[in-house]
């Protein structure tokens, strides 16, 4: 009586394939309707053990070809008709129970992720009622301060350093004072009332009173490429945007000399088109979109391809414990889309960081407070300032 036929690369008596091949042997040739049900139950559990193992499914059906030529090799006699609704049983339970455990994680993963966001959100509303509460008294203080400066102005000469040191407390008094108006409006969730702003002087500003900040290494140049540059937003929120990005540029150049350089420019968004084969799709009549350009960018550590992926994402930092909460992108990233703007992010390791910040321009000279009730747009709450 001849051999069977050994196979050159049979798979080890414990593998996945070996055990399915035994499994299938005993649904196909056994009469004993319980030695059957057992067969498919382990299938059931190799279909389980297979998802948990990450194998594909395609190679679900490649195992049950492998134990079928196997079987057909060691029983040439047993024809198709005669075992056809036996071979795909197990199969079958493999399939199911591969399907079923794989929804099964499916469903576990979806709720770590529900619960770890339902988590962020309670975070996000405790602080929001512990800075409603903060700002109540900041604002008291707040007062003091104006209001004692506004008295020394009358007995300080303007045009000497104690007068222009005394207009650069004001002028921070007065941002901060809208920024705790900001956290209140946030409490208690209630819209924002934009306006023409002009990008460059608030540039200008944010970046003398963040000199007296950094360390003394770091050079802070603002390069503006046109003298005026209006958007529809809150001053408070664009001096926001660029302290926040720049203190972050700071970070990055460490200890060792630096340059920070803002950047301000208009461009106009282009209109793709579409090569059809034979002709180039016609552009839409619409006019083409100017944007305000606000770029901050330095010759800091830069980031790696993993730190870009999820710079953005709440408290999210790379920052040391204490340092940072990993907030402050994420919100930078929430109001410039509450804007209708775009953040974009290049970086290199080793050679820098480059934030761009498009905004919608708007056309023609402005003043504060000039649009009526009806012209003003009124976007979401405003978000939580951080650093990140």
């Amino acid at each position: 009586m001849p051999e069977a036929p050994v196979q050159a690369d049979a798979a080890p008596p414990d593998s996945i394939a070996a055990r399915y091949a035994r499994l299938l042997h005993r649904a196909v040739l056994s009469d004993d309707p319980l030695v059957v049900e057992t067969a498919l139950a382990e299938a059931a559990e190799l279909g389980r053990e297979m998802m948990r193992a990450e194998i594909p499914l395609e190679e679900v059906s490649e195992v049950h070809h492998e134990a079928l030529v196997d079987l057909a090799q060691a029983h040439p006699q047993l024809t198709l008709p005669s075992i056809a609704h036996r071979v795909t049983a197990p199969l079958m339970e493999a399939y199911m129970a591969y399907s079923l455990s794989f929804r099964e994680q499916l469903e576990h993963r979806t709720s770590v992720i529900l619960n770890a966001r339902i988590d962020q959100i309670r975070r996000l509303e405790s602080i929001g009622t512990l800075a409603a509460g903060v700002a109540h008294e900041f604002n008291n203080i707040l007062g003091s301060i104006i209001g004692f400066s506004e008295l020394l102005t009358d007995e300080v000469d303007q045009t000497s350093p104690g007068g222009q040191y005394l207009q650069h407390i004001l002028q921070a008094s007065f941002r901060a004072r809208d920024l705790t108006a900001r956290l209140l409006t946030f409490a208690r969730d209630m819209p924002e009332v934009r306006e023409p702003v002009d990008v460059v002087p608030v540039a200008a500003e944010t970046l003398e009173l963040l000199r007296a900040t950094l360390p003394v290494g770091i050079r802070l140049v603002l390069e503006p490429l046109v003298p005026q540059a209006w958007v529809m937003a809150d001053a408070s929120q664009i001096q926001q945007i660029i302290m926040n990005l720049c203190i972050n540029a700071a970070d990055a150049i460490q200890v060792r000399d630096g340059r920070i350089q803002v950047g301000i420019e208009t461009r106009v968004e282009s209109t793709p088109t579409e090569w059809l084969g034979e002709h180039w799709t016609e552009p839409p009549n619409d006019p083409p979109k100017t944007q305000v350009r606000l770029s901050v960018s330095d010759n800091g550590e830069g980031m790696t391809m993993e730190t870009r992926a999820r710079i953005f994402d709440p408290f999210f930092t790379t920052k040391a414990p204490g340092k940072g909460t990993g907030l402050g992108l994420s919100v930078i990233h929430g109001l410039v889309t509450s804007m209708g703007g775009t953040i974009s992010l290049d970086s290199t390791p080793g050679l820098g960081t480059r934030f761009s910040i498009d905004l919608p321009a708007l056309t023609g000279t402005f003043e504060p407070g000039a649009l009526d009730e009806n012209a003003r747009e009124a976007p979401g709450p405003a978000t939580k300032d951080d650093e990140p």
